[in-house]
């Protein structure tokens, strides 16, 4: 026995209250009525009325049979004037109540398959905006992923930019602190060449550092640099090398030193690279014992 949907089963319950329905289909009908309050509850109120209308009919011959006759009539043609206004085509000369089950179950499939076309309908139509949806936030996504990677680089810069000027400062402290501390000693260098260049040594002596400042040197020939040296009675000290830029140099060196060892500080022009002891022409000099 075929399952009936609760809409088919709903729409034969009336027929069924008739017993105007073959043994499987009733069957049917009041199997799932059994398992449907709402459908259960329905049979039970048409049932009733059946009754009723039964009881109220005036006696006639043929008896309770005439009566069902009677009533079964006259709902089939209340049936009947519905499907004619439902543009339903009633055949009078098959059992109407049938023919209207039949009309109202085809209906219901065609409600039922334009309800599922709404569905797939609105479905499409969610899955759409969903979509735009999903695509406006994954943008969004990106571009707040960008702004952020902007601002973690910009963050960097500055914070780069802050080091380097952290930096620069401490070094411009290093430098004023190393040229005009309390505990600095000056040795002026001098040269005896046509255009003189001139230098200023500055010996931190508390924290061994050391400071040449030069002017008006001029550019070594190629291969060559200039070297700077701290003479002590016992050794000239290779304190490193150093070009000039448009004539100027700076050079710092840190070197532990006896206060009273220092004798010269001097500037010779030596090969490339440097040597470990003088053998270049004398650029600049000074005597530290004055």
């Amino acid at each position: 026995m075929r399952e009936l949907s609760h809409e088919e089963a709903f729409a034969a319950l009336d027929a069924a209250a008739l017993d105007a329905l073959d043994s499987a289909e009733r069957e049917a009908v009041l199997a799932h009525a059994d398992q449907c309050e709402r459908c259960r509850e329905e049979l039970a109120a048409l049932r009733a009325t059946t009754a009723q209308l039964a009881f109220a009919t005036p006696a006639v011959s043929g008896g309770v049979s005439g009566s069902r006759e009677r009533i079964r009539s006259r709902l089939t043609a209340r049936a009947a004037a519905d499907a004619k206004v439902r543009g339903l085509a009633v055949d009078r000369t098959t059992d109407l109540s049938t023919r209207e089950y039949r009309a109202i179950r085809t209906r219901i499939n065609v409600l039922a398959w334009r309800r599922a076309e709404w569905i797939a309908l609105a479905a499409s139509v969610l899955l759409i905006v969903g979509v735009g949806v999903m695509a406006s936030v994954l943008r969004d996504r990106e571009n707040l992923r960008d702004a952020l990677d902007g601002a973690a680089a910009s963050t960097q810069r500055s914070q780069r930019s802050t080091d380097s000027l952290r930096a620069l400062v401490m070094y411009k402290d290093s430098l004023i602190n190393g040229i005009t501390g309390r505990d600095v000693a000056m040795v002026h260098l001098t040269s005896s060449a046509a255009r003189a260049p001139d230098a200023m040594m500055f010996w931190d002596r508390s924290r061994n550092g050391w400071t040449l400042v030069a002017h008006d040197l001029p550019m070594p020939q190629p291969g060559r640099t200039y070297q700077l040296w701290l003479v002590t009675p016992t050794s000239k000290i290779n304190a490193g090398t150093f070009m000039p830029s448009n004539g100027e140099a700076m050079v710092r060196a840190t070197y532990a030193l006896a206060r009273d060892s220092l004798r010269a500080v001097a500037v010779t022009d030596e090969p490339a690279g440097g040597m470990p002891q003088p053998t270049g022409q004398m650029v600049v000099a000074g005597n530290a014992t004055k």
